[in-house]
């Protein structure tokens, strides 16, 4: 056979193995087709929310999966659904499903469920949802709908967010009574005093004066032929706007049974909420200055007391973010989250005494989150990004000594522990998701939930193996290896190098977003490689800045030192190395082809390339000035910034790459792709470029299943082509 025709037939081969991946498995499969194959992705369910009644006899927790359309080609919706399981039967009892009309359930801590829901209008309202089989009571009317719900320690009140554009807080009868503009600048040229904001009673002539010109002009915003801005944070996720929204909140009295009365004013969005005893709420709120609300660098802790209405900044310093993790149920304490926006910090958590407003430090060097205080109030609880997992820890309030409740083989999500028991959902590496119970230790847990553990009980998956070594900085660098699932001791497979975004993320076993990705490579013949290089998170704000000014040859060093290691392992077959890695992880792929010529064949997904370009092409431009100290035209910068591109020695790229990006994608922005891609094809490179139309950032994750799909099987297609 010649050459040419041996291409021709692997091509054809592996077209037709793409094609068989995606149809369902048999019920009579072989012990091959127990392997995760493509179509699998589809049947991973994860569970995104978890509630608890306060006494533990009831549960609730919503499951988002994929639902798949047979009539149609690779076309695939998302769909969460609310369930509710009784907790105090021994006997094995299906959770009872909720009706889709319902978003949300809750408990108030009296012991009553409720639940966020559509009203007729599509709007979301809160529905009093009893326990037993009444139908659920629409309590609320709100014309813009209800957004989060905080209930007061007795159950007598609810808070009720709501948010609104800018046009709608200034007419706004609740949120703006005295009718005002802001007294901060729209940053509109020539707009003074933000006349502009203020309603003219011209008619809309295009032929007309000046006042019927602009009312014209307003009505093609409204219809949408035009977009204007005057933000400097105009990009979305997959958009643009010139959009201000905020964020207020009413308190609904259900005692009294009356309609929900605005508790905030103003021009600043209230982002969290939390009742501080029966009788006063603490917000976190945008410092009040003279700054558009896209030049607000710092947030107050601002106390309003609901008898007199007066309200007071409790904690603020204009430098910082403080945010309300949790409040104890008397009132008495407060977890409060302190950052410094754009900082390359993991960030604080301290417990303030409300009494005096003191506080002390949690000294964990590790981003904490999901804070929840004891009822006995003499401990918190929370989770801390840590080494690849996500752990469950607990402080004593008085000492602030803490204890590690769980490993960092796992990852726990959410969680409720009272008294002497804990309901917690958990990720591994042999299920991306399933709901436990355990003691309030968080150890003899018991797997309740079986939203995964049916399904994947006949299928093989592989359990990934944890290394580290010591860098030239004497960090300690993270990484897992993942045999495939036809190894044989003695025998050499393929290595595919996956690399993460952020960069201040991590991979690991709380990883559930590459879980799928992982274990189908495995199941076709790949040693699969990932590692947590310098500038990672979880491992403290040291190896967070390490990159700081280095993000192409420090952390490029650490993921080929991994590699090497591997190598050094006797399974992988030097000659068959494969990279590929997504955002971040594209951006450090494409350093390492400028600098590496051992991969056979490589894929950069969604990635930033030139940092140079990255200020106007993406929406996270802030990271310049933390990852770099600067911006493209401040002294000195725009060298700094090249010398860090991958564009810049595009040249040096010879190793096959395969480019990806999302149509939609203003996180890091397609002309990033369409700059190397050029850069490549013109200096003649064996390159090749996908677009997904409409997808933004996250279509690995949680964008478009039928792309996730396609981006997966041409991945490993693209790589098959070079695989000997």
């Amino acid at each position: 056979m010649k050459a040419s025709q041996y291409k021709g037939w692997k091509y054809n081969l592996i077209c037709l193995l793409l094609l068989g991946s995606i149809a369902p498995a048999s019920a009579g499969a072989s012990a091959s087709d127990s392997l995760i194959v493509a179509s699998d992705l589809v049947r991973i369910k994860n569970i995104v929310d978890l509630q608890v009644k306060p006494d533990g006899s009831e549960l609730a927790y919503a499951v988002r999966g994929i639902v798949v359309d047979t009539a149609k080609h690779a076309s695939f919706s998302y769909e969460t659904n609310w369930y509710v399981k009784k907790t105090i039967s021994t006997a094995k009892v299906d959770p009872l499903k909720v009706a889709p009309q319902f978003t949300q359930i809750l408990y108030s801590p009296d012991g009553r469920r409720w639940a966020v829901g559509k009203d007729h209008n599509k709007q979301s309202q809160l529905f009093l949802f009893p326990s037993g089989g009444q139908e659920p009571q629409q309590l609320t009317k709100l014309e813009r709908g209800v957004g989060t719900v905080r209930f007061s320690p007795d159950g007598s009140k609810v808070l009720l967010s709501s948010s609104l554009t800018l046009g709608e807080l200034v007419k706004s009868k609740d949120f703006n009574a005295a009718g005002r503009v802001p007294h901060w600048s729209l940053e509109k040229p020539g707009d003074s005093h933000n006349a502009s904001l203020l309603v003219g009673s011209a008619q809309e002539d295009r032929d007309g004066s000046l006042p019927e010109i602009i009312a014209y002009l307003k009505h093609d915003e409204q219809q949408g032929i035009a977009k204007v801005t005057n933000k400097l944070q105009f990009q979305t996720e997959n958009s643009t706007t010139g959009e201000i929204r905020f964020t207020h909140w009413y308190i609904l009295d259900l005692a009294a049974k009356t309609s929900p009365v605005a508790l905030t004013q103003g021009f600043r969005s209230y982002s969290g909420a939390e009742f501080l005893g029966n009788n006063k709420v603490l917000f976190s709120v945008e410092t009040e200055n003279d700054l558009h609300p896209d030049r607000v660098a710092s947030t107050d802790l601002v106390l309003i007391d609901l008898s007199t209405k007066k309200s007071q900044v409790v904690l603020g310093d204009n430098i910082h973010r403080f945010q309300v993790a949790a409040v104890s149920a008397s009132g008495k304490w407060v977890a409060v989250n302190r950052g410094r926006q754009n900082s390359l910090t993991v960030g604080e958590l301290f417990i303030y005494d409300t009494q005096n407003w003191k506080g002390n430090r949690l000294a964990l060097d590790r981003s904490l989150s999901n804070v929840q205080f004891s009822p006995d109030e003499k401990s918190v609880y929370f989770i801390a990004s840590d080494r690849g997992g996500r752990t469950i820890n607990r402080a004593a309030i008085k000492t602030r000594n803490i204890q590690v409740l769980s490993s960092v083989d796992e990852g726990i999500g959410d969680y409720w522990v009272s008294g002497e028991r804990a309901y917690y959902t958990k990720t591994t590496f042999g299920n991306p998701s399933e709901l436990y119970r355990a003691d309030a230790n968080f150890k003899n847990s018991t797997v309740i939930s079986e939203i995964n553990s049916e399904w994947l009980s006949g299928k093989n998956i592989g359990l990934a193996q944890k290394s580290s070594f010591r860098n030239e900085k004497g960090l300690e660098v993270d990484y897992w290896l993942l045999k495939p699932a036809n190894y044989e001791p003695g025998q050499r497979y393929p290595l595919l190098v996956e690399i993460h975004g952020g960069p201040a993320s991590m991979f690991g076993p709380a990883d559930a977003s590459m879980w799928h990705e992982y274990q189908y490579f495995r199941a076709r013949g790949y040693v699969v490689l990932f590692s947590n290089p310098r500038g990672s998170s979880g491992y403290g704000e040291d190896f967070l800045k390490a990159n700081f000014k280095d993000w192409g040859p420090g952390p490029s060093r650490d993921v080929l030192e991994a590699v090497d290691r591997s190598l050094a392992t006797g399974i992988v077959d030097s000659a068959q190395l494969f990279i590929t890695g997504g955002s971040y992880g594209a951006y450090l792929t494409t350093w390492i082809l400028a600098n590496d010529s051992r991969f056979r064949a490589a894929s950069s997904q969604r990635g930033v390339y030139d940092l140079y370009v990255f200020f106007g092409s993406a929406n996270v431009w802030p990271m310049l000035k933390r990852y770099f100290d600067g911006f493209p035209w401040e002294k000195g910068m725009r060298d700094v910034l090249l010398a860090q591109s991958p564009t810049t020695y595009a040249e040096k790229i010879k190793t096959p790459l395969l480019i990806f990006h999302g149509e939609q994608d203003n996180r890091t922005g397609p002309v990033q792709s369409d700059f190397l891609y050029k850069q490549l094809k013109y200096l003649g490179r064996d390159t090749e470029y996908v677009r997904h139309p409409r997808a933004d950032h996250e279509i690995t994750r949680s964008g478009d299943v039928g792309q996730r799909i396609d981006q997966l099987l041409r991945t490993y297609e693209f790589f098959e082509r070079y695989r000997r």
